[in-house]
């Protein structure tokens, strides 16, 4: 790495590298150097300058507002795609999104209408054996009847005339004819009631086919899915970054991809957990597009997501996920999925003391720097305020022109090389 280059930490912040440190003091208006008697410690002068701590983030840009394109509801099952529009497709108002394979809509049907068959072959089957049997059972009663009338009409129950045997005889005949009508009655009643239950049982199992069959028949018109407006195409990524594919199986309610709204769009990135402190809504940012080299947008934090999550089951590393609303968009610069880099300043201090972290030290509990003294170097305790991986804000202790030893003067180093400053800009 050449002195006076800057380090970008993918994903992290970005601060100055500590192997440039000349570039920086040079460029913030501090002096470095090593006066006679400091024996080789590398030491700088501290001034007032600005603060800078920022955040560095990738993500992509998504639209503000989108017409969702799901798998129907009405599908009621697992769908496999037999179409699918290309990612980045634009549209017409009822072009053809997605396809899917009707053969398992077009079964059910098939089943739901062999079903409904069978419950009308069921029902007619129960009305035909309900008839037949309360035709033979109304024989039987009129039989029974009949017989009764007759024993009613010829009463054998003068003793004076007839015999006791006789007499016997017609009684029991009476009570057979009056038992046979009752029971034939019973068993007409019954059977009606046998021949409705069945009828009502072939009611249901038609009706069940019916409805088997109107949700086939809803699963078939929902296997097209059409676009309801003009736009582009944006397929929906799951967590290992892929898209639906033909082929590939989606279930009811399943988002495959969008219609975007393109006038709008927002950059969604994802800011590391340690790199998050002092993250939030409010906070400016620039955000670079892949394959745009010089562009930068201006934005701000809009959203900052409550908790860190992993972008991969696996994976331990979690992120802030973080949204920013552009001043404004340009549809012929800017798509939905595109990736981008944004920088969010966290924090920025302006007229502040600050000193190199390596120049911090603990001693008895204490924070202090060493100060020169015109004849040697004395430990000063401090206060220091924010701070970054390279950089610390002294808050007390320390006054502007004081030089300080950037490493511990207390500890032999046996070899020291020169103070370099190279010419360039450079940020704290």
């Amino acid at each position: 790495m050449k002195p006076g280059s800057l380090v970008g930490l993918s994903g992290g912040r970005r601060w100055l590298a500590t192997g440039c440190l000349g570039a920086v003091v040079l460029a913030a208006g501090l002096r470095l150097g090593r006066p006679p008697g400091t024996g080789g410690v590398s030491t700088l002068v501290v001034q007032r300058g600005p603060f800078v701590s920022e955040v560095v983030a990738g993500g992509t840009l998504r639209p503000v507002k989108a017409t969702p394109i799901s798998v129907p509801l009405e599908s009621g099952r697992e769908q496999r795609i037999a179409f699918l529009a290309r990612n980045g497709a634009v549209l017409k108002a009822g072009d053809l999104v997605v396809e899917f394979d009707p053969w398992d809509a077009r079964k059910a049907a098939a089943d739901g209408r062999s079903d409904l068959a069978s419950a009308a072959a069921k029902i007619q089957k129960s009305r035909a054996e309900g008839d037949r049997m309360a035709g033979s059972l109304s024989l039987d009663g009129d039989v029974a009847k009949d017989g009764l009338e007759r024993a009613d009409t010829y009463r054998l129950a003068d003793d004076q005339l007839y015999s006791r045997n006789q007499i016997l005889e017609w009684r029991l005949d009476r009570s057979l004819y009056a038992k046979k009508t009752d029971i034939a009655g019973r068993k007409l009643a019954t059977n009606a009631a046998l021949a409705a239950a069945e009828r009502a049982l072939g009611e249901i199992e038609a009706g069940k086919a019916q409805a088997k069959i109107g949700n086939a028949e809803k699963s078939l018109r929902a296997l097209r899915l059409l676009a309801p407006h003009d736009g582009l195409l944006v397929l929906e990524r799951n967590w290992r970054g892929e898209t639906a594919f033909v082929g590939d199986s989606a279930w009811p309610g399943e988002k495959l991809a969008e219609i975007p709204d393109l006038s709008r769009l927002e950059a969604h990135v994802f800011v590391l957990e340690a790199d998050a402190a002092g993250l939030k809504p409010g906070l400016p940012a620039r955000v670079a597009i892949e394959g745009r080299p010089g562009v930068a947008l201006a934005a701000t934090v809009t959203r900052v997501d409550a908790l860190a999550k992993a972008r991969e089951p696996s994976s331990p590393v979690r992120y802030f996920e973080t949204v920013l609303a552009f001043e404004k968009t340009d549809p012929a610069l800017m798509k939905p999925g595109q990736r981008v880099r944004a920088t969010v300043r966290l924090e920025q201090m302006e007229q502040v003391l600050r000193v190199p972290r390596g120049a911090l030290f603990e001693r008895d509990g204490r924070r202090v720097l060493y100060r020169w003294q015109g004849r040697g170097f004395a430990p000063v305790a401090v206060a220091v305020g924010h701070g970054s991986a390279s950089w610390v804000v002294v808050e007390s202790g320390l006054r502007e022109g004081d030089r300080v030893a950037l490493r511990d003067p207390t500890v032999a180093k046996p070899l020291e090389s020169p103070a370099v400053a190279p010419a360039g800009p450079a940020r704290p």
